[in-house]
């Protein structure tokens, strides 16, 4: 996800949120990024909403 954001120039940054995982694998992380770019990130990581078939 972020290569993406850094794709389009999305300065972006990983932050570990120190809470174990409930495997032990690791722990939970989260991508910030400037309050400016939130809207487009969003929209760039977000998946794709298809449309719905109509049976003409």
């Amino acid at each position: 996800m972020q290569q993406i954001l850094a794709a389009h120039q999305i300065p972006a940054r990983i932050v570990d949120l120190g809470v174990a995982s409930y495997l032990g694998a690791g722990s939970a992380t989260a991508l910030q990024v400037l309050p400016e770019d939130r809207p487009t990130a969003s929209l760039l990581i977000s998946p794709i909403e298809e449309e719905p078939e109509s049976n003409s």
